[in-house]
């Protein structure tokens, strides 16, 4: 008997201690949100009522887990929070895997930034999600910004903004090379008549991924399916800037191995600037690029130095690029001749339309007047732009694409169709265009879209991570589906099709470090970081 009473107590305290972990749902307003801030604890939802909120949200010390992300949830734009003077609107400090969400912020023209993880000493911040928020009047001036890291940075979403007429729309990294941006996901956000950047990316000196254990690795950065746009209220001379820009990587060290992954993008206008600039190891493709201003001396691609970075391993392909800037289409510049650059399969109407690379092939080239010979609808009404190829039209011989499969979306056009290496540009049909619209908005997400490394999908478990021999995945709601494991330089070391809800792949003759697995099937792409030890 006292042994079952003793049995009942266990389970008794056990209970307890598991309600005591239970993740919390918490309703919050305007008058009482603050409070619960620094009570939030993994797997909490704070979820915070329509209203206007006039003091910021300061997130210090705020941690949850990789499987227990700590969320605060608004109610969209009738979630309002307003720009107070004395503060960035939403302030993050030594926080981690938190998602932020569904948020109007406000920022009453004022200068301030409306998301900054900041820079202050000793601070750091990894695995923020930032999904669909509405960040309006944040435009007091070009320094002024829409989401913004001043501290090391890595493992971030941003996905699914609206960033309106900022002074800079997204600038992560600090301006010296230090405090680097690292693996981070930027998706299907919507950046539109900033003074400056619509983006940028800073560039990083060597020897700073070495300071802290977490960023002393290789990885990559991905920009797709955003929309950037600039119109007449940009910067003009010394201050003009590209729509979007990225910056090299250490040239020594951690990080020297990193590439972008820029894909599925529509660039529209800039009367200032180019439309895309970068350096380092860049693969640039499936992009759409339009400009009917003819900035002087701009290109509309620009791959060339900076901040004493040379282009590197460069792959530019099924980019379509309608521009009339007199400067030229793509140009690269002085490229670290140790690297290799390729210009493969692109529709490039501008003058000058490709410039530079000596290793260019199956490109079709014309005039910015030309276009209207090979697309739809050339017109420079955005209500009935369409760039996608007349019947016959931008078709060719297959391009060799054994180069480009290690790329994430490698074999896609625009509209995520399987690519035939035949055409030329962005879209792989002729005819009707029966995927998404070219306009000024977000573009449309799947109903499932590929997720963060750091956010578990329901559909997929992996591990053990890290793994030291064997890595087992298992497909709780199995459809056939193909998976590949690839090194953070590109290496492929797995690929297979999988028939069964559980596969387990030998890692114990693979070297120690990181690799990135894919597993796509008909509706979903997942991608998440392995680490063997």
């Amino acid at each position: 008997m006292k042994q079952k009473l003793r049995y009942i107590t266990i389970l008794g305290v056990c209970f307890f201690f598991a309600n005591l972990s239970k993740a919390k749902l918490i309703n919050a307003t305007p008058a009482n949100y603050t409070g619960f801030l620094t009570t939030l604890t993994a797997g909490d939802t704070l979820k915070l009522t329509s209203g206007n909120y006039t003091s910021n949200l300061t997130l210090n010390g705020i941690n949850g887990t990789n499987t227990k992300p700590i969320v605060i949830l608004g109610s969209g734009n009738s979630t309002n929070f307003q720009g107070q003077s004395c503060c960035n609107t939403i302030s993050i400090t030594q926080c981690s895997y938190i998602v932020i969400k569904k948020l109007q912020l406000d920022g009453l023209n004022l200068a301030i930034d409306a998301v900054k993880a900041e820079g202050t000493t000793g601070n750091w911040a990894h695995h923020i999600s930032v999904e669909y928020l509405n960040i309006i009047n944040y435009g007091s001036s070009q320094q002024n910004v829409g989401i913004s890291t001043k501290c090391p940075a890595w493992n971030w979403l941003i996905r699914k903004n609206r960033i309106i007429g900022a002074g800079t729309g997204m600038y992560l990294g600090n301006s010296d090379g230090t405090k680097p941006f690292i693996n981070g996901i930027i998706e299907y956000n919507y950046i539109a008549n900033t003074i400056g950047y619509n983006i940028e990316i800073k560039h990083q000196i060597n020897g700073q991924r070495e300071l802290m254990p977490q960023t002393s690795v290789n990885g990559k950065t991905i920009l797709r399916h955003n929309v950037f746009t600039k119109d007449e209220s940009s910067s003009t001379g010394g201050n003009a800037r590209p729509n979007l820009l990225v910056g090299g990587f250490p040239t020594l060290g951690y990080g020297e191995v990193d590439y972008y992954e820029i894909y599925g993008n529509f660039f529209y206008n800039n009367p200032v600037e180019a439309l895309f600039q970068g350096t380092g190891n860049i693969m640039l493709y499936n992009n759409i690029f339009v400009n009917h201003f003819d900035p002087s001396g701009f290109r509309a691609v620009y791959i060339t130095p900076q901040n004493g970075v040379s282009p590197q391993d460069i792959k530019v392909f099924h980019n379509t690029v309608w521009a009339a800037n007199s400067g030229g289409g793509i140009r690269l510049y002085t490229p670290n001749t140790a690297y290799k650059q390729y210009c493969y399969g692109n529709a490039v109407f501008a003058a000058s339309a490709i410039s530079n690379f000596t290793d260019s092939m199956h490109n079709v080239t014309g005039s910015y007047s030309s276009a209207t010979n090979f697309v739809n609808s050339a017109t420079t009404d955005i209500s009935t732009l369409n760039l996608y190829p007349k019947t016959g039209q931008l078709t060719g011989a297959t391009t060799p694409s054994t180069l480009f499969v290690f790329n994430t979306s490698w074999d896609k056009d625009f509209n995520k169709n399987t690519y035939n290496w035949i055409y030329r540009g962005s879209y792989s049909e002729y005819g009707i265009n029966k995927g998404w619209k070219l306009q000024l908005d977000t573009m449309a997400t799947p109903v499932l879209v590929s997720i963060h490394s750091v956010f578990n999908s329901n559909d997929f478990e992996i591990f053990p991570n890290p793994v030291i021999t064997k890595l087992t995945i298992l497909q709780n709601n199995f459809t056939p589906s193909y998976i590949e494991i690839i090194t953070p330089t590109g290496g492929k070391i797995y690929s297979s099709l999988v028939n069964s809800s559980q596969s387990v792949i030998d890692f114990i003759d693979k070297p120690n470090g990181v690799y990135f697995i894919t597993i796509k099937n008909e509706s979903q792409s997942v991608v998440k970081k392995i680490i063997k030890n």
